[in-house]
């Protein structure tokens, strides 16, 4: 009788630190679009702050009209995107896979021969 209560009571011991762990991981925090990174990248006056941003693929990059008016124009190869921020404003862009996107402000920057001066930014992603 005495061992078969002391397997009864391992059994139950081992179903409790089951369920327990079950629990645990039901209840841990999945990666998703909600809780992923945001970087955020100021237009302040003429120039991006911070000019470079290092993200992992499926994150997001918000830019935000310090002040002044800006753009977030792509340039180079990778992406297209052309929008326009008023000051105050912000906008999202989500990058979801591997590679540098380049970026400038058409008010505050100059691009000679693939070579953007001034207002220009990039965004790396791993």
């Amino acid at each position: 009788m005495r061992w078969t209560r002391s397997r009864s009571k391992a059994a139950l011991a081992g179903a409790a630190i089951l369920i327990v762990t079950m629990l645990a991981v039901g209840s841990a925090p999945v990666a998703s679009a909600s809780t992923r990174d945001t970087k955020i990248v100021k237009g302040v006056v003429d120039r991006w702050s911070p000019a470079t941003v290092r993200i992992s693929a499926g994150d997001v990059v918000k830019w935000k009209a310090v002040s002044g008016s800006h753009t977030v124009t792509a340039y180079g190869r990778g992406w297209t995107f052309n929008h326009s921020l008023g000051q105050g404003t912000s906008l999202t862009h989500r990058f979801s896979r591997a590679g540098t996107f380049r970026f400038r402000c058409l008010i505050h920057s100059t691009l000679v021969n693939g070579v953007c001066s001034g207002m220009c930014g990039k965004v790396v992603v791993s």
